[in-house]
């Protein structure tokens, strides 16, 4: 989807939505698999059905984001992020540089590199929509590309 005018309002606004499970079936194939040879490890080393549940449970719950649809919505005004677990929305005064990659752009809070960019920074994945990203958040910082995340 391409930035488009709101109804009437006269603001660019771009949004689009990402569903990394559904969007690759191999690499979703692979990830169920690794889940599933981890519960199968747990119970072989300690034969307890806690365990395994405790131990697919945090797997699966340390790639949520992989299994669920995330929707992102760049305005003039504002970064909003909605999944199923909730809403973020970060003006676009908290962010200082942004860093492009293959798979999605980091919008960093901070002026220069630091350790902590990994932990502050808001990560937009692209899906199928990475040129109008790299360009709405271009025009949205200025051009204040970093070369790389902190760390």
């Amino acid at each position: 989807m391409s930035p488009s005018e709101e109804e009437g309002r006269g603001r660019e606004v771009l949004e689009w939505s990402v569903f990394p499970f559904k969007e690759n079936a191999r690499r979703s194939a692979i990830v169920v698999a690794v889940i599933a040879a981890a519960g199968v490890v747990v119970y072989m080393a300690f034969r307890d059905p806690f365990l395994v549940l405790l131990s697919v449970a945090i797997l699966v719950a340390s790639l949520f984001s992989y299994f669920t649809r995330t929707t992102y919505r760049l305005d003039e005004n504002e970064v909003m992020i909605k999944s199923s677990v909730g809403k973020t929305l970060k003006k676009w005064s908290h962010f200082k540089r942004y860093y492009p990659d293959g798979k999605g752009i980091t919008l960093s809070p901070f002026e220069k590199k630091t350790r902590l960019e990994p932990f502050r920074s808001t990560r937009l994945l692209y899906g199928s929509e990475k040129d109008e990203v790299v360009a709405f958040v271009a025009k949205k910082l200025d051009g204040r590309a970093g070369s790389g995340s902190g760390g």
